[in-house]
């Protein structure tokens, strides 16, 4: 489960720089909403 998580946050993250680089600052606040809620379930994992 966390290597999945890492692999998903690694992707979110690529998509968040892109759509920066492009200047689409309303899908790069969503992205950064699930890279948020991601994090914390990694967190979560990784305390378990």
């Amino acid at each position: 489960m966390t290597t999945k998580l890492f692999l998903e946050l690694k992707k979110l993250f690529a998509d968040l720089a892109s759509t920066l680089i492009l200047g689409k600052d309303k899908d790069a606040a969503d992205i950064a909403m699930l890279v948020s809620e991601k994090s914390k379930a990694l967190a979560d994992e990784l305390a378990k």
